[in-house]
């Protein structure tokens, strides 16, 4: 076996089976370290890749979150706890060891018919917790991927992954950025063009994630961008409704809830409020979404009202509703959902006959933890409490307009399969939406002809074309400031690429008849990391103070608009300074 020696003990170990692994390490077992402890071991091209992990690394050990609940209890995640070094060269780092063997990941547990009500609350009111505990040390957890989310029997919940959040050296306050790509959890405003790797998150982009799982723990199953389509055409991806705020249960007639989906009125209003606040508010402003101290307070006083139904005694439900919302008329098994049945909201407290759950029904704060994050029913926190941080502002989302960019995209995607060259005002004109000829394209003097060929119906060869009457305008661009109004991902998939271009072009429109002088521009051939269509000001700024000034003139949100430097050079970093 190949030994290995921790480099603040000094003690050396054997390196034991190979317990785990993936693309990046192989996770041992320490031989002579007890059964609570692993070693993460690198694979040589990671090193390689990474240059920063020993650096990142010690920064962790320095700096630790209280992960361990005891000497020997449940950890909230898999923590450095001392660098390992193989011949003398970084190998890796020792950890607190996770058994996996029955362990569950949290989506699976949220998806499953029998997981029951007390379940589902234990286990969202410890991922709440367990997320407290990392932001109280400065630490962005960015990959919420469902691997990296374990429950087990207990409804615990322990993070792995943490060698890929955002954390900070205490002694010289450098930061290390998440690793993590776009994936159905990552927030909105992640999903534009931006290296992800060098992108400075601030905790609110955790919350888009947090909401997310507890959406589907707390609603049984039900995704908060999936519901059945009205708005015309094909239904857009959930990354693409989740960047318009389109949530399932906003009351927005474009998109219901499935039938016999879990309704909202199972929360108590502030929890209610607390989604909506996640992802339709947060969609403009991420700011806006609530810490998630405000989220686990919450999920304690759900936990601490939950009463027993008096009809079925294995059924809980939450004291705000008169009753259960699990018996239609006669007992029923443990969490199963009467699709067609509304719980009613109590007036008053509570029902006379319900009983109380017992206090360990969900799985007790850990006594070790800092009160404040136990919480023992502190005042409820206003909704409007925001997360605030020292760090620079993300890419923004693109602005929400008057006009919705998806409504634009319904008809659109309606136009398509209209006569050829006939702008027709069929039944989607009956919904206010817009024609597709806008005359906002022909109002830019001097950046395209004067007298612009017929837009093509497709979405895609309207872009195209827009693009090719924009090119020399924006090419007078190069090398200078602009005011990046809007940046939106290609589709990746053919089913889902005609609504995606429609609501593109719809958005660009949308900006186009405010600000005639904006121009279209593909991200493929300026210094952007992927493949977008982004819409910028026709007008150079000698600095990006200058380019800021003109957004906070036009009365432009933060995270809507900012300063962007065009080049042919290919250099992302460095070419964007965001507004504060």
């Amino acid at each position: 076996m190949t030994p290995f020696v921790c480099r603040r003990t000094g003690q050396a170990y054997e390196v034991g089976e190979p317990l785990d692994q993936d693309g990046e390490a192989v996770v041992h077992a320490v031989i002579s370290g007890g059964p609570d402890l692993a070693l993460k071991q690198y694979l040589p091209a990671t090193l390689q890749r990474r240059p920063d992990l020993e650096a990142r690394i010690k920064a962790m050990i320095a700096n630790p979150p209280a992960y361990r609940t005891d000497a020997s209890g449940a950890v909230i995640c898999a923590w450095p706890e001392d660098a390992a070094y193989v011949s003398g060269e970084f190998a890796g780092f020792v950890m607190p060891r996770v058994d996996t063997r029955e362990a569950v990941t949290v989506p699976d547990v949220a998806m499953r018919q029998a997981t029951t009500w007390q379940e589902r609350v234990a286990v969202a009111e410890n991922l709440a917790r367990a997320v407290v505990v990392l932001h109280d040390r400065d630490v962005v957890i960015g990959d919420f991927r469902r691997w990296n989310l374990l429950t087990g029997r207990d409804n615990w919940v322990t993070l792995l992954g943490c060698d890929r959040m955002q954390v900070v050296d205490p002694e010289s306050g450098r930061r290390f950025p998440c690793v993590a790509g776009r994936d159905a959890c990552t927030p909105p405003e992640l999903q534009l063009p931006a290296a992800l790797s060098c992108t400075i998150r601030t905790s609110s982009s955790d919350i888009f994630g947090l909401a997310l799982h507890l959406h589907l723990l707390l609603l049984r199953g039900a995704h908060p961008f999936q519901g059945r389509w009205r708005g015309g055409g094909d239904s857009p991806p959930e990354h693409v409704l989740a960047q318009e705020g389109l949530w399932a249960y906003a009351g927005d007639r474009r998109l219901d809830p499935y039938p016999g989906t879990a309704p909202l009125t199972l929360l108590p209003l502030t929890l209610q409020q607390y989604f909506r606040a996640a992802f339709v508010d947060g969609a403009r402003n991420p700011e806006t979404r609530p810490s998630a101290r405000a989220w686990l307070d919450e999920l304690v006083r759900l936990r601490e009202s939950l009463v027993t139904c008096p009809i079925e005694p294995t059924h809980s439900y939450g004291r705000h509703l008169s009753s259960c919302p699990w018996c239609p008329g006669a007992p029923s098994s443990a969490g199963s959902s009467p699709l067609d049945h509304r719980p009613r909201q109590a007036s008053a407290a509570g029902s006379p006959t319900a009983v109380a759950v017992t206090a360990n029904a969900a799985a007790p704060p850990p006594a070790h933890l800092d009160p404040a994050v136990a919480g023992t029913r502190p005042v409820p926190p206003a909704r409007s409490n925001r997360v605030t941080s020292g760090t620079r502002r993300l890419e923004p989302t693109p602005a929400r307009r008057r006009w919705s960019a998806l409504r634009l995209a319904a008809w659109a995607v309606t136009a398509v399969v209209a006569i050829a060259g006939v702008v027709a005002v069929n039944a989607v004109s009956r919904r206010s939406a817009l024609p597709v000829h806008d005359p906002a394209v022909s109002a830019q003097a001097g950046s395209t002809s004067t007298r612009p060929a017929p837009r093509p119906p497709g979405p895609a060869e309207a872009l195209e074309q827009i693009r090719a009457q924009d090119a020399p305008a924006v090419e007078a661009l190069a090398d200078s400031w602009v005011a990046q109004l809007s940046a939106r991902p290609e589709g990746t998939e053919p089913t889902e690429r005609l609504a995606v271009d429609a609501a593109i072009l719809a958005g660009h429109d949308a900006l186009r008849r405010q600000h005639p002088d904006a121009v279209l521009l593909r991200s493929t051939d300026w210094n952007y990391d992927g493949r977008f269509w982004i819409t910028v000001m026709n007008e150079r700024f000698p600095t990006a103070e200058e380019a800021n000034t003109w957004c906070d003139t036009n009365r432009f949100a933060p995270q809507d608009c900012f300063a962007k430097r065009l080049s042919h050079s290919g250099v992302v970093e460095g070419s964007a300074m965001y507004r504060r």
